[in-house]
């Protein structure tokens, strides 16, 4: 008890602590702070012309380890409970040092210190290892390494030194992953801005493929409007909406043909021979009603020349041949 006293006594005449950088959990960042004295773990400072007090625990391990090794005599045992101060607070280096200079003061308490030294490389051991995983999967194989190779050089005689030279052996691996993703990354970056370069020299022809496209939508909705005027008795206003239809698509094919030399990137050859296909058919498609209705109003030769002209842009359309078979059984071109 007269020891505990004395020990008091100087702990509340100590001198505080010059002033030093210390940070509070609750804080950004370190801040010049006087430490006037630590009683029962309550930590009483100033900054500035402020006096504040906290719990020794309320400032960040390093902080506080600073703070409690300051009040702490140069004593065997008080040291030796610094380190396991420091051992609880996952500060390992200090327990080392604590430890150390606690036996140099009495060598009757190297046990005690090893053990306290064993448990805080046994803890660093595992933190590093924990460490090591979290480089891994954030693909920092560097960092990884270093940590695995601090564990089985410095902490090889810990449990966690095995995990480490399995995690050392799998790295490589993890080290070709991460370069084949870093590749596969480039190239596609790479990609990404050859296709951004060919979109900007394409559009101008995608464009005009685009508006053809238009073009043919609209002769599809004209051929729709002759159906029903033909349809509707009004065979002299449908019949012309064919023939314009015929020769709108007549022009776009041909403009899809002088231009083929234009078409040289990806995908443009094929869309022009969509449109090409879709305006021929519409076209065969007039052909078919415009002959079928002129042979209705019995214009058998004006009806064999347009179901000719459709035949020949199609020869295996089968309701053009079979409308010429119902022609050529009304009028024979030789009886003109």
């Amino acid at each position: 008890m007269r020891a505990f006293s004395a020990f008091l006594v100087l702990v509340l005449l100590a001198p505080p602590l010059a002033a030093v950088k210390l940070k509070l959990k609750a804080e950004d960042k370190e801040v010049e702070t006087t430490v006037d004295s630590l009683v029962a773990d309550e930590v009483t400072f100033t900054r500035g012309r402020r006096e504040s007090r906290a719990h020794i625990d309320d400032f960040e391990p390093a902080s506080a380890f600073v703070i409690k090794s300051r009040f702490t005599p140069a004593q065997a045992r008080p040291t030796l409970e610094l380190a396991r101060f420091a051992q609880h607070r996952g500060l390992f280096d200090e327990t080392r040092e604590s430890a150390s200079t606690a036996v140099r003061l009495d060598a009757g308490l190297k046990p005690e210190a090893d053990n306290l030294v064993l448990v805080a490389d046994i803890l660093e051991a595992e933190a590093l290892i924990e460490a090591a995983y979290g480089h891994m999967e954030g693909a920092r194989p560097a960092e990884a390494r270093a940590a695995l190779s601090a564990v089985r050089e410095r902490l090889g005689h810990t449990p966690a030194a095995i995990k480490a030279e399995v995690l050392l052996g799998t790295l490589a691996d993890v080290e070709l992953a991460i370069k084949s993703r870093s590749l596969e990354d480039e190239a596609r970056k790479a990609q990404d801005a050859a296709d951004a370069d060919e979109q900007k020299k394409r559009k101008p022809v995608d464009d005009w493929l685009a508006s053809l496209d238009d073009q043919i939508k609209a002769g599809e909705a004209r051929k729709l409007e002759g159906d029903v005027d033909s349809a509707s008795n009004k065979v002299m206003q449908g019949l012309p909406k064919y023939e314009s239809v015929i020769v709108n698509m007549t022009k776009l094919r041909k403009a899809i043909e002088d231009n083929r030399r234009v078409l040289a990137h990806r995908g443009q050859g094929e869309s022009a021979n969509a449109l090409d296909a879709r305006a021929r058919k519409l076209m065969v498609d007039c052909y078919e009603r415009w002959a079928y209705y002129l042979y209705r109003l019995e214009r058998y030769e004006y009806a064999a020349d347009i179901c000719t002209r459709g035949i020949t842009l199609d020869p295996t359309d089968k309701r053009l041949l079979a409308i010429k078979v119902d022609i050529d059984e009304m009028w024979d071109p030789t009886e003109k």
